[in-house]
């Protein structure tokens, strides 16, 4: 369908809902969601989600027309109280699509843990590529949840950086954390590690 929609801002909430309920095949009870008054989740949800709830925080809730991003239409939902921002944002996808829109790319869900360690062994680099498969194993062990989801810790690698302290060893943690944020696992990882860094390329882990 076409995200170019000629004079939306003129439309009726009823005219508008129609529109968006049909570009993106809604169901009734998702267009209820953007009709109910109370920003579409109760209380006693959002106490579930956060702690110490209080209350429900909500901002209009517009839609950005015309963008088409990777050759696709889209209709962007922004949920701002800036009163200029959407129609920019309509005004800018429109004269994207003269050029074909929007190209869009994403990097791969990963996170970087780091362990420091002062004091490493001379062949610290080869023995923690040994010993690779053991850190790997070890860390998933702390995450059935990304297990389940074949997410988890990929790789390990270190590099050496000089300072004014001395020579330290960087040891890396690559972990696919999939749709979470993943800072609270990358650590875990990060922690239970660490003694097994330690134990295969000598020194201390900080």
């Amino acid at each position: 369908m076409d995200s170019s929609i000629p004079r939306f801002f003129e439309k009726t909430r009823r005219e508008r809902l129609d529109i968006v309920a049909h570009f993106a095949a809604l169901t009734p009870d998702e267009l209820r969601i953007l009709q109910d008054p109370t920003g579409g989740i109760p209380f006693e949800k959002a106490d579930k989600m956060v702690e110490n709830a209080v209350g429900i925080f909500s901002l209009p809730l517009g839609i950005a027309t015309n963008f088409r991003i990777n050759g696709r239409d889209c209709l962007v939902p922004m949920a701002i109280e800036e009163p200029s921002v959407i129609a920019a944002a309509s005004r800018s996808a429109k004269a994207a699509r003269t050029g074909g829109g929007f190209t869009a790319t994403a990097d791969k869900p990963y996170s970087i843990g780091q362990i420091q360690v002062i004091g490493a062994d001379a062949d610290a680099a080869d023995k923690l590529a040994g010993a690779a498969g053991k850190i790997l194993e070890l860390a998933n062990s702390k995450s059935r949840t990304l297990s389940k989801m074949g997410r988890g810790a990929r790789e390990v690698s270190c590099r050496e950086v000089s300072a004014k302290t001395g020579r330290m060893l960087i040891v890396d943690l690559l972990v696919d954390v999939g749709d979470a944020m993943g800072a609270n696992v990358t650590n875990t990882m990060c922690e239970a590690v660490a003694p097994l860094v330690e134990e295969t390329v000598g020194g201390q882990a900080l």
